[in-house]
């Protein structure tokens, strides 16, 4: 049986902590290794098409993977995207490449983003605005669980998905209940999104998979389609859910990430 170690990274928002429960589904020979939140080192601050954020990938990978393992690359949303960039940065780390639901924008949609991206509109334009305006503290009574489960994005989570999620997304701090993930970097994050990905046509080395919910409503379905016709080396699949279904259903998320592991390798 062959060993893995599998280099996770994050949506944009929630820490890796929050996957938690998907990763407890994967079994012994699989190895998780995992930068909690992105964007948040003064030495890497978000810049424009995640740049930093790839680096801030391979240097974790660089200090943390088992060089006598295989080298799985899986990140969902914002983390599938930073995967793809950094399997085609440095195709030497990695063997295999699996995104989950990722805003992968090519042609004329990256064209526009391209645009917007210089102007205050990228935040009408993108979960930028909600990012940067979201409720950032709460009173330490608060029943946070109930609060969260309420709100559409989380609506539809594993509860315990949703408890990893406030396990390591919600802090003590100041005497209230806070924000762990920076709601200003979170929306840099979104403003910065990527619009060079025309730049990596057929630079994917390795095989790669991307999986997207069947009822993802973040972009398009279209716009995954036109994205793997830019990289021979990646398939395309899709599976139940919205965009949030790795903490939707993680049983079945990580069933589906083995056995896709097991046939990229």
């Amino acid at each position: 049986m062959s060993n893995y170690t599998i280099s996770f990274a994050h949506a944009n928002g929630f820490p890796a902590g929050s996957y938690n429960t998907l990763f407890s589904y994967f079994p012994d020979n699989m190895k998780v290794i995992a930068l909690e939140k992105y964007g948040h080192s003064k030495i890497k601050p978000v810049n424009n098409n995640w740049q930093a954020q790839v680096e801030e990938l391979i240097e974790h990978v660089e200090k943390n993977r088992i060089s006598s393992q295989q080298s799985i690359c899986l990140g969902h949303s914002f983390g599938g995207v930073i995967s793809f960039l950094a399997c085609c940065q440095r195709p030497d780390l990695f063997d295999a490449l699996i995104m989950l639901d990722p805003p992968v924008l090519s042609g004329a949609q990256a064209f526009a983003a391209r645009l917007l991206k210089k102007t205050p509109l990228i935040d009408k334009y993108s979960p930028a605005g909600k990012a940067k305006n979201r409720q950032k503290k709460w009173p330490l009574h608060t029943d946070i669980h109930a609060t969260f489960a309420k709100r559409t994005l989380f609506k539809n989570f594993d509860t315990r998905c949703l408890d990893d999620y406030i396990k390591h997304g919600i802090i003590t701090r100041n005497k209230q209940l806070e924000l762990a993930f920076d709601a200003g970097i979170e929306a840099s994050i979104f403003r910065s999104i990527p619009t060079n990905l025309s730049n990596y046509k057929n630079k994917l080395k390795i095989p790669g998979i991307l999986v997207y919910g069947n009822q993802t409503t973040v972009f398009p379905h279209y716009t995954f389609q036109n994205f793997v016709k830019l990289n021979s080396s990646i398939n395309i699949q899709t599976t139940e859910g919205g965009h949030m279904f790795p903490l939707e259903s993680p049983k079945q998320t990580a069933t589906l990430i083995i056995k896709l592991i097991e046939a990229l390798t």
